[in-house]
């Protein structure tokens, strides 16, 4: 593993280092104040009481549900991990070429863990952003990344995820160096710079990295609290893992959640191993007890500006 990862790293490190570097926990041009730094803490105890409560309501045979009610002002969009790890595919999606080692002489820089359906979901993204910002809504950018704040040339904030090889067997890295800000896969997918990423506002939204699946940081939650939100709009990457946490987390902790269907994808690696597409099964099971489940049709129709307001 030591002499693949030197290979990695003869092939990205100089460019990826300077990168990271500069990047620190704060993107370029993104206003200081809201970004909200690093953290692997997650927020603690019932936070959103007392709460008033909203039927969801289910149709015989569990066919549709009814939905939560958006109100903007007490309402804010998470956009979970917009990052080249789940963004870069390679031309063929098959298991064989989303495994190949960066080894491999015609490696391009894809991720095994791309997800199909990133830039769809993205675009989605954009919409409901801008509906929200329109609305005043605040909107937090998160990114997973495991960075070395000890200088010893290992991260210091992986936790338990590094315990995982699960991608050895097929020639590639340990798996949290798709996470490693010392390596290409962990940046954030930012239009323009890419065509079809996330449009961020760097003025006005939040931007936060976690190193644990949830969203609902000890710093993200001390911000909703700060400006009383008592719904979260989940959006992001990967469907099964960090969004579904999160909405599971938010939930406990008393916000209402509303998981956007079609603004959530996971890797098609999986799919194909497993046979289960995670954007049909997850939801619906979120949709029980857990998650206002939805789509971005049905909230961009909740956030559009009364006749004359602008």
């Amino acid at each position: 593993v030591s002499a693949m990862l030197s290979r990695v790293n003869i092939l990205v490190m100089c460019s990826a280092i300077l990168w990271a570097s500069a990047f620190a926990v704060c993107p370029d041009n993104w206003k200081q104040e809201n970004c909200l730094g690093s953290s692997g803490n997650l927020g603690k105890g019932v936070v959103v009481e007392p709460y008033t409560q909203e039927k969801i309501v289910w149709e015989k045979n569990l066919q549709s549900h009814s939905h939560y009610t958006i109100n903007p002002s007490t309402t804010a969009l998470f956009v979970i991990d917009p990052q080249e790890v789940y963004s870069k595919c390679p031309e063929k999606l098959s298991v064989e070429d989303l495994v190949k080692s960066p080894t491999a002489e015609d490696f391009k820089g894809h991720s095994p863990l791309c997800c199909e359906q990133f830039f769809e979901a993205v675009a989605n993204q954009n919409k409901i952003a801008a509906a929200a910002r329109s609305r005043n809504m605040p909107v937090f950018v998160h990114a997973h990344v495991y960075r070395d704040f000890s200088d010893d040339g290992k991260p210091t904030n992986c936790g338990r995820l590094c315990d995982f090889d699960i991608l050895g067997w097929s020639g590639w890295p340990e798996a949290w160096n798709l996470w490693n800000a010392a390596l290409p896969w962990h940046k954030p997918v930012f239009a323009p710079e890419t065509p079809g990423g996330f449009e961020a506002d760097t003025q006005r939204d939040f931007y936060c990295e976690k190193s644990v699946f949830s969203g609902m940081t000890d710093k993200v939650v001390n911000k909703l609290i700060e400006q009383k939100i008592d719904t979260i709009i989940v959006t992001g990457f990967m469907t099964q893992y960090c969004s579904v946490t999160t909405s599971r987390h938010a939930h406990d902790l008393g916000f209402k959640v509303i998981f956007v269907q079609d603004a959530n994808d996971g890797p098609m690696l999986q799919q194909f191993v497993t046979g289960t597409d995670e954007n049909h099964l997850v939801p619906f099971y979120l949709g029980i007890a857990v998650a206002d489940v939805t789509s971005t049709e049905e909230v961009l129709k909740q956030l559009e500006l009364p006749d004359g307001e602008l």
